[in-house]
């Protein structure tokens, strides 16, 4: 028995069981069917793979993440169902990479300036966000990597090359803010299209080549551009 419809009307003691006790019982299991059904459908709205722009905005309320400028359903939605995982994680270069990467725009990589520049002057908070473009360290969740998928220093292709200096401006700002510690700030976000950023990686953390196209870098906007409150002094946030 499946249904309240079939189940309800074994209930019924044998004098309620004929023809009419019986209808009458599948009748109130009906209803009962109904209900469950309506409930069934209401948590199922209100969830994350298959709530409305509704209800996803009822559970980015609840998970503390508001949905950015211009972010698809299907990348907030990954984000929610992401979002144990990356609070989990938050103020870490895990957990900022891994935030960045449920957006849509692929995992790059995340590091204090002073790693790939020991001798800067920069404080040791500011840290760069990099799409290499490649496989390498920290841009590849562990054991996301098949047998047949891309191979150790392979050029692959980010959502961060289709996407308008604008638009990663505009979504990565408020993002990165949340996720990264109270005293860090983000230098600089560096799209690399697979170059090998000469002068900015540490041996090992690239594949030797040529990249498809000269690196996008964002930081800072220009002198007389920026709009107070809008932006960090010296830094992309």
């Amino acid at each position: 028995m499946s249904t309240y419809r079939e189940w309800q009307p074994s209930l019924h003691p044998t004098s309620l069981a004929g023809r009419w006790g019986s209808a009458w019982g599948a009748a109130l299991g009906t209803e009962k069917d109904r209900l469950l059904g309506l409930a069934r459908e209401a948590v199922t709205v209100r969830g994350l793979p298959d709530g409305d722009r509704a209800a996803l905005d009822a559970g980015g309320a609840d998970r503390g993440i508001p949905r950015l400028s211009g972010e698809a359903l299907a990348s907030y939605r990954a984000r929610l169902a992401g979002a144990w995982e990356s609070w989990s994680w938050a103020g870490t270069a895990y957990g900022i990479a891994l935030a960045v990467g449920l957006l849509g725009y692929g995992t790059p990589v995340v590091r204090p300036v002073r790693y790939w520049h020991p001798g800067t002057t920069r404080p040791w908070a500011m840290i760069r966000v990099v799409f290499t473009g490649r496989l390498t360290w920290g841009c590849w969740r562990w054991g996301t990597t098949t047998s047949d998928g891309p191979t150790w220093g392979a050029r692959f292709g980010q959502g961060a090359e289709d996407a308008t200096a604008a638009t990663l401006r505009a979504q990565l700002r408020p993002l990165l803010r949340q996720w990264i510690g109270a005293r860090d700030r983000v230098e600089s976000v560096r799209v690399a299209y697979g170059s090998a950023l000469w002068g900015r990686v540490v041996w090992g953390e690239f594949a030797w080549g040529e990249g498809v196209a000269p690196s996008t870098v964002l930081s800072a906007p220009p002198w007389g551009t920026g709009i107070f409150g809008a932006f960090t002094w010296g830094a992309f946030c």
